[in-house]
This record gives structure tokens, sequence and C-alpha cells, in this order.
């Protein structure tokens, strides 16, 4: 059974994030009545979309259901987090408890309300953690170890546990780090090659640049997101990878945005960090038979557009 994502109250958490607010946009313009709840702790008012009704709300307060019972959604995308893996490794405590007590305050909410039709549980590939054996499969191990990690596999498995034991609506994604206009978290490895390429400033590569990655464009995460809402009912209590064909090490990365942009990067190689996944990707091949989904913006289209929202970015600012 296939819903159609139109003229529906749709609840955003974490709506004024990178990821969120493109999905927001896109909901919108589905003409869907769209309700965001965010702290603008690492999100930005600017990024919503005028249409977009704001609620400045952290997913750990419980007066939140208010808000629930005064909107009443059809259906919930849960992005909110604390998403920066670095701030993690700083202050554990914070990740955790938004993470994963905010996750379980949400689908706490969540139960009590008879309008919900899904519930889309924003997880990542970090929810896998480390392992020999790649790329990650939906039933893959969920065994982070660092910080954030953690905090993604157990929110991920409680996602789970509220579907199976209260029979709600949920599915989960995992996605692979994810690339595009309107990040403003310039901490992130793609932010910062675009400062670098852009101010001509010396790259901090972390890792050794030998960290593997796997870089999706935002709005082909935003489009996966909306294609599992639509299948909720059919594919409930599942989770579904979202990734792309551009896997990466740090010097790779590096080498090919150079390549696009025809600019030459200076970088700087540092120390692996304390703990983090040293490889990981996704198979995807779930997503692309089911719902069906498969990534579509190539690699150099996202980066030139990528740079192009960056360059208006530091012009302004």
């Amino acid at each position: 059974m296939s819903t159609i994502l139109t003229n529906k109250k749709i609840l955003v958490t974490g709506g004024a994030g990178f990821i969120g607010s493109h999905v927001v946009s896109d909901l919108i313009d589905r003409n869907n009545k769209v309700v965001v709840i965010d702290n603008l702790s690492s999100g930005k008012r600017e990024a919503l979309h005028p249409k977009a009704t704001f609620y400045k709300t952290d997913i750990l307060d419980k007066n939140m259901a208010l808000i629930f019972e005064k909107e009443r959604p059809n259906i919930v995308f849960h992005f909110a987090a604390q998403p920066l893996v670095y701030r993690a490794y700083v202050d554990p405590a914070l990740t955790i408890e938004t993470n994963i007590m905010g996750t379980v305050n949400v689908l706490e909410i969540c139960k009590n309300q008879r309008t919900i039709e899904s519930i889309v549980m924003v997880s990542s590939d970090k929810a896998y953690g480390k392992t020999e054996t790649l790329p990650y499969k939906e039933n893959s191990p969920l065994q982070g170890d660092h910080p954030y990690d953690v905090s993604k596999s157990a929110a991920d498995l409680i996602a789970t546990t509220y579907s199976k034991t209260y029979d709600l609506p949920i599915v989960i994604t995992r996605f692979s780090n994810v690339y595009g206009p309107g990040d403003y978290n310039l901490s992130r490895i793609m932010p910062k090659i675009m400062e670098s390429a852009i101010k001509n400033k010396e790259l901090l590569l972390r890792g050794g640049g030998s960290m593997l990655r796997e870089y999706t464009h935002v709005r082909d995460i935003s489009a996966g997101c909306i294609a599992l809402a639509q299948k909720t009912g059919v594919h409930k209590g599942q989770a579904f990878n979202f990734g792309s064909n551009n896997v990466f090490t740090g010097i790779e990365l590096v080498g090919k945005i150079q390549h696009i942009l025809g600019t030459k990067i200076k970088y700087t190689l540092l120390h692996a960090p304390h703990n983090e996944i040293p490889k990981q990707y996704l198979d995807w091949s779930k997503a692309k038979e089911k719902l069906p989904w498969e990534p579509k913006i190539t690699f150099e289209q996202g980066i030139k557009e990528t740079f192009q929202w960056y360059k208006n970015f530091y012009t302004k600012n």
C-alpha cells in the first residue's frame, strides 16, 4: 500500500537543518502543509521555506506534545539530532542525550497520536560501526562504539522497538555522508573543501587523508526519504540504505574536486581522529529494488552546484 505525499499535514523535527530543510521544501512543493520543530542549535531559520510553520523547540522538551496535539500531523520525519561526529567526541553526554532520549521523546509522543500514518526515522551509516565486511547491508549488525556512532545505533534500535512493540508505522533511513547546497555546518569536510577552494585557504584533512567515505547529494537523499514515506505501509519496521557510487578517501575526494573545479586546493594531513570508523560505504540495492529509488545527481554536477552556493555564501558573509 502506497501513500501519495500531497495535501498532507507533515511535521519535520530538525527541519531547519541541512537535510531537513531540503525535505521541507520538497514537501511544500508537493502541496503539503509542513510544520517544523527545531531548536536552531545547528539549523538556520533562513534555511526554512517561507510557507513552513515553525516552532523553536528542543526535542527533549516534553511540552513538544502540545505541538503535536495542536497540529495533528499525518506524517513525521525525525531529523533532529546532534549531527557532528567531532562534537560527539568532545561532548558525548549531550550527543547521547539528544540523539537517544530525544528520539524516545518523539516516539512516545507519536505513540499517543491517532492521526499518524508514517514516521520516517533518520539514522546514519555510522549506526553500523566498524566492520571489515563492506558494503554495509540493512541486516548488518548495528555496533557503533564511538559516542556519535553508538547514539545512532541506539536510536535506530529504539525505532525498531517502537515499531515492533507498539505497532507504530516506522521506517528507518540510513544515509551515507550527505553534501550539497545549504550545509551551514562548516566543520564538515565538504564545506571545508569549498572554503579552501574559494579562499585559497589551507585545508586540514583529518584521518591522514585515508578515511573512506561515500558522498550522496542532499536532493537525492530528500527524494529517498519521501519515496520511503510513501511506502511505509509496505515496509513498516524496515530500514533502507541511501547512498551513491561516490566512494573516496579524503585525498581522492580533494583530487576529484580539484579536477572538477579546475583549481588547486592546498591541504595538510592530520592524524586519524580517535576511534572514528576508518572505512564505510553502503549497499543501497534494496532501495533501488523496493521503492524504487536511486541517486540521480552526478558527482560533477553536485560539486559544481555546491561550489556556486558556497561562493554566494562567502560573498554575503
